[in-house]
């Protein structure tokens, strides 16, 4: 086959995923002729100028192809990949690796794209000459997924600080594969849930042109697998082994001070803070957790200036207790405070410097009811 314009790889490591949908939400648009109108077929993934990849973790390609329905299974490629890692950067990368066309694209087998995604996307990449096409996201009910928190207005050419690329470590949507391979850009091996985290710190901190496909159809997140492995519960130091292993990276101290600091923030805000207000109740925390979450909440916080200064006044309370010494009892007790503050102090920073910031809290309610 030719290359395609667009590779999009499909990670499965389960029968009863429902890859299927995914792979039909691909290739019903690509069938209907892609980024250049044209049609075709093949039983080795190509379909129109889109190719479909599912890489099969731990899987046969055989079994596999007899889970799928039979008008799909002369329409993807299915790749075998064994690592012996219960981790989806395996098969990502595989995937990625094996991808010739001019855009790469990656995919959870639990999700699907709403109709005419692939051909709405590529249209604009090609058109602006975007390096990153980054789709507007949804859940499987419908609501909106606000990332990356772009300044009002603002689509085109983001700015990895002023237009909160921190927020959007999911490079969902269309990645040029050459930026890619040029900088040696792939998921972390081995990383049980978040591989793509060093992977988008690296992208957005590069000189390429990052858009948002506002108002084109989107990537859905699905909602009816009974578990996912980038959200089932783990240990404190498993969840956040990502935000430890990016820390280490020497191209992370090397960062612009300004982008680093903002990844610090949004790294306390969402994930740290996020798996203490998980665990609201003493027997969630296990021996050495409390001590092993101080010690990477410190580091984070002194990754640059300021990285506290924006947080609200409950989300402070809580890191006060984080950065311990602390014991797990105590840990739950603040938390639970946390589920129970009030609006204002959600909101609102301890001081007017804080609110004013541009990471606050208070100025991403204002502009999330600006006009887009």
């Amino acid at each position: 086959m030719t290359a395609p314009d667009v590779d999009v790889v499909i990670a499965l490591h389960d029968l009863t995923r429902p890859v299927a949908r995914a792979a039909a939400s691909v290739l019903d648009d690509g069938a209907r002729g892609g980024a250049d109108g044209a049609g075709g077929g093949g039983g080795d993934g190509d379909d129109g100028r889109v190719r479909v990849t599912i890489a099969c973790h731990e899987l046969a390609p055989a079994d596999v192809a007899a889970a799928l329905p039979t008008d799909l299974r002369g329409r993807v490629r299915l790749l075998e990949v064994r690592d012996g890692l219960a981790s989806p950067s395996g098969p990502f990368n595989a995937g990625l690796d094996a991808a010739t066309g001019r855009y790469v694209a990656i995919m959870g087998s639990d999700d699907y794209l709403e109709p005419g995604a692939v051909r709405a996307w590529a249209r604009r990449a090609d058109a602006a000459g975007a390096d990153v096409l980054l789709a507007p996201l949804r859940h499987q009910s419908g609501e909106p997924i606000p990332t990356p928190r772009v300044r009002p207005g603002h689509h085109r050419r983001l700015h990895p600080v002023k237009d909160r690329l921190a927020y959007r470590t999911a490079p969902l949507g269309l990645l040029r594969r050459t930026v890619l391979d040029e900088h040696g850009l792939r998921l972390t091996p081995g990383m049980r849930a978040g591989g793509d985290v060093a992977l988008t710190v690296r992208l957005w901190s590069l000189p390429v042109r990052v858009d948002l496909a506002t108002r084109a159809p989107a990537y859905v997140v699905g909602a009816d697998a009974h578990t996912r492995v980038t959200t089932a519960v783990r240990g404190v130091d498993e969840e956040l082994h990502a935000w430890d292993h990016l820390l280490r990276q020497d191209f992370f101290a090397a960062l612009d001070p300004a982008w680093r600091r903002a990844v610090a923030i949004k790294a306390v805000r969402i994930h740290l803070l996020g798996a203490a207000r998980r665990r609201p109740r003493p027997e969630m925390w296990h021996d050495g957790e409390a001590a092993w979450l101080a010690d990477l909440t410190r580091r984070w916080v002194a990754v640059a200036p300021g990285v506290l200064t924006p947080q609200a006044r409950a989300d402070r309370d809580l890191i006060d207790v984080m950065l311990g010494p602390s014991t797990g009892a105590d840990l739950a007790a603040a938390a639970a405070r946390r589920a129970r503050a009030g609006r204002v102090d959600q909101v609102l920073a301890r001081d007017l410097a804080g609110n004013l910031d541009r990471e606050s809290v208070l100025r991403h309610y204002v502009a999330l009811r600006l006009p887009g």
